[in-house]
């Protein structure tokens, strides 16, 4: 079993802080696998905002969550996909990233500009061009895009299911876009 299934097999047992090791472990060994950082990243911040654990394990995970965020800007941040996902990630609980963006107009928000320029470096891959579209409240244009994703070929639907929890997360948005958004005109 590779590390991908051994971590969702973890993961779906939340087992986190088993989880939280062997992703430390991958990234130890490999710290050039955009994904393996990718998974890290959310793994941490979803544990932090959603799961029950320990409270003594809070401040150690924080500190993993920022330094991984941290490490991994400077190397991928010209990484369409790595911007995606963390666009994606960082509009819920940006404190934990160190952004404090609450107050500045939707274009100089850091996860926005991920996603922005996500879709300026691959302007032909309809996910980043829906999530580009979804921040702009282009809900429409954004609606069209999704529901397209979600009902057309599975070559996206495939890619997203093989990227884990963050994969089965941007298909919840994806979801949630078609779900709020068929009302439209």
């Amino acid at each position: 079993m590779g590390w991908k299934e051994q971590l969702e097999y973890l993961e779906h047992g939340k087992k986190w802080k088993s989880a939280i090791d062997l992703v430390v472990k991958v990234i130890d060994e490999n710290n050039e696998d955009v994904e393996a950082y990718i998974r890290a990243i959310y793994l941490l911040h979803n544990v932090l905002l959603e799961e029950s654990y320990p409270d003594k394990e809070h401040d150690s995970m924080a500190s993993l969550l920022r330094k991984y965020f941290e490490e991994s800007c400077r190397k991928f941040s010209e990484k369409p996909e790595y911007l995606f996902f963390l666009g994606k990630i960082i509009y819920v609980g940006e404190w934990y990233f160190g952004v404090d963006d609450d107050l500045k107009p939707l274009e100089e928000k850091m996860a926005f500009k991920m996603q922005k320029k996500a879709f300026e470096r691959d302007r032909e891959n309809k996910l980043y061009e829906w999530a580009y579209l979804f921040s702009l409240n282009e809900g429409e244009k954004a609606f069209l895009l999704a529901n397209e994703i979600l009902n057309g070929e599975n070559r996206i639907l495939n890619w997203l299911r093989t990227k884990g929890l963050p994969g089965s997360y941007i298909i919840q948005s994806l979801e949630y876009c078609c779900e709020n958004f068929k009302e439209i005109p």
